[in-house]
């Protein structure tokens, strides 16, 4: 596999994260040690892309609610 279509798989694993884990979790059980590697790091990107959303959603909301607490 050439690095332009890993490079392409790693940013759709980034954005579209269900596809990096879904991509993952077929190409990790392969036999062949490229396609298997390939799926390790589509998994850990998606995986890490959906922690990353979830902390800033909470980021987000945290700050939109702490004007509602502050007094003048």
């Amino acid at each position: 596999m050439s690095r332009g279509q890993r490079a392409l798989l790693y940013i759709l694993s980034f954005i579209i994260p269900v596809v990096g884990i879904i991509l993952g979790i077929v190409w990790m059980n392969d036999q062949d040690l490229d396609k298997k590697a390939i799926g390790k790091t589509c998994l850990i990107v998606g995986i890490v892309s959906i922690v990353l959303s979830c902390i800033c959603w909470f980021a987000a909301s945290a700050l939109s609610v702490i004007p509602a607490f502050m007094t003048y």
